[in-house]
């Protein structure tokens, strides 16, 4: 086979030689550009689509550390357990329910049954009014939809 077609690129003239050489290199071409560079074709499209979702988050992230720095810091002042069982009654939580135990710096707090939404509104306004933090917390889903039994380790 490779005689015969020897022969036949013999027989040729020069300008159809040249055709079939540019046809050739143009299927060598494409088969490269197919092999290569199209497994990756794919990946092009998606990584502009994670760019812009990073540059989403860095944004964000900005805004929440700037949120951060913006709070002022709250004096410690008094004992963690006066503040919390303030901090109880401001939100409307159940204070009869709650059980805090602790020293002027590090608090316990163990709410049986809470709404997640008002805890999370409790740990903010401890942070931001008493300069409460939370050190450990202990989160379980309770069977009423959206109420927690939530046991946290606060500290200054």
């Amino acid at each position: 086979m490779a005689h015969a077609l020897s022969v036949h690129w013999v027989r040729l003239a020069p300008r159809e030689r040249t055709f079939v050489a540019a046809g050739a290199l143009g299927l060598v071409v494409t088969l490269a550009w197919a092999a290569i560079a199209g497994p990756f074709a794919p990946d092009l499209g998606r990584g502009a689509r994670d760019a812009e979702r990073a540059a989403q988050r860095l944004a964000q992230a900005r805004v929440d550390a700037s949120v951060a720095q913006a709070r002022r810091a709250a004096p410690a002042q008094g004992a963690a357990d006066a503040g919390i069982r303030a901090a109880l009654v401001q939100r409307r939580i159940g204070a009869t329910d709650a059980t805090v135990a602790g020293t002027a710096s590090r608090a316990t707090l163990t709410l049986p049954s809470v709404r997640f939404e008002e805890l999370v509104g409790l740990v903010d306004a401890l942070a931001r009014d008493q300069a409460l933090h939370v050190a450990e917390a202990t989160i379980l889903p309770r069977v009423e939809p959206g109420r927690v039994r939530a046991e946290l380790v606060l500290a200054r």
